[in-house]
């Protein structure tokens, strides 16, 4: 099997077992190992409700780059359940959009100028040089592990005046009250993520001026930081953050379990039995009102 398969319609059309099956979950089977989160349908409810707190976040905008009215070519990469990608093909119909993930996830019936691909960012790609507009990546700081080689295949597959844009969130949880004590579950659970996948060479705190040291050594100009602040929970007074913090808290209760338990599992020699404990007590933190947090993005 080649590195970039192209499916007519959507990915789901593979002729081979794209799953395999441990700690209860359901897991891609190309290029094993590469991706250590589920891919079932508790995962991407998950990553919907991610998807949905982040449009919130965004004053509901899906880029930010300034693209124009009349992109032709638009690359999602690590489009996950594709909803992006469909939203973008919807909102602009007279661009093809192409998404591009290790799993087959998507759905079969998508707007005619959608089209997803199996394919690992890690690999050489193959599209075109100077052929796309924009090339989106969302949430993929723990899945690269060569940023400079993914920002150098991107600066080649863009058109002179192309964009890219990368939007990434630290799991570093943040308290700006000091309500999120440095001895509480969600801190050590939030440590220990980016310890296991430390042991693999990546990480899940990149900051934004990181990549834009990165971007610009790979010949990006115009490079622009943008930060956010996503809250987890209802404790905002404001009723924006509320509604936000409301669908982030909804992700973390329903999908933290698929977020931690392979990597802790794999990378860090916990038993699941010892995981889903701790799950439960990191659990209860989130949902305590008293608990201020939030993600930075």
């Amino acid at each position: 099997m080649s590195t970039h398969e192209h499916f007519n319609g959507s990915a789901t059309d593979s002729e081979y077992d794209p799953y395999q099956y441990q700690h209860g979950r359901r897991y891609h089977a190309y290029q094993r190992g590469r991706y250590d989160l589920p891919n079932d349908e508790l995962e991407q409810q998950r990553m919907e409700f991610q998807y949905h707190a982040l449009r919130l976040a965004f004053g509901n905008k899906l880029f930010f780059a300034p693209i124009g009215d009349k992109p032709a070519k638009i690359l999602d990469i690590g489009t996950g359940t594709g909803i992006w990608a469909i939203d973008v093909a919807e909102s602009l119909p007279d661009a093809q959009v192409i998404g591009t993930d290790l799993n087959p996830v998507q759905p079969n019936w998508i707007p005619p100028n959608c089209s997803f691909e199996v394919d690992d960012a890690e690999q050489v790609r193959t599209f075109p040089a100077n052929h796309f507009d924009l090339v989106q990546n969302r949430i993929m700081n723990a899945f690269l592990e060569d940023w400079d080689r993914f920002f150098q295949q991107s600066f080649r597959h863009l058109k002179p005046g192309g964009w890219i844009e990368c939007q990434e969130r630290s799991v570093a949880v943040h308290s700006d009250d000091g309500t999120l004590s440095e001895d509480s579950h969600i801190r050590r659970s939030c440590n220990n993520e980016e310890a296991a996948w430390n042991k693999i060479e990546s990480s899940v705190n990149l900051r934004g001026e990181e990549l834009q040291t990165r971007m610009e050594k790979a010949g990006f100009v115009n490079v622009m930081v943008q930060e956010f602040k996503l809250p987890i929970g209802t404790w905002p007074a404001d009723s924006k953050l509320k509604e936000i913090g409301a669908v982030q808290l909804v992700a973390m209760l329903e999908g933290l379990q698929g977020l931690i338990i392979a990597p802790w599992i794999r990378h860090l020699g916990w038993k699941e039995a010892d995981v889903e404990s701790f799950l439960e007590k990191v659990r209860n933190e989130w949902k305590d009102k008293n608990i201020h947090t939030h993600f930075p993005l």
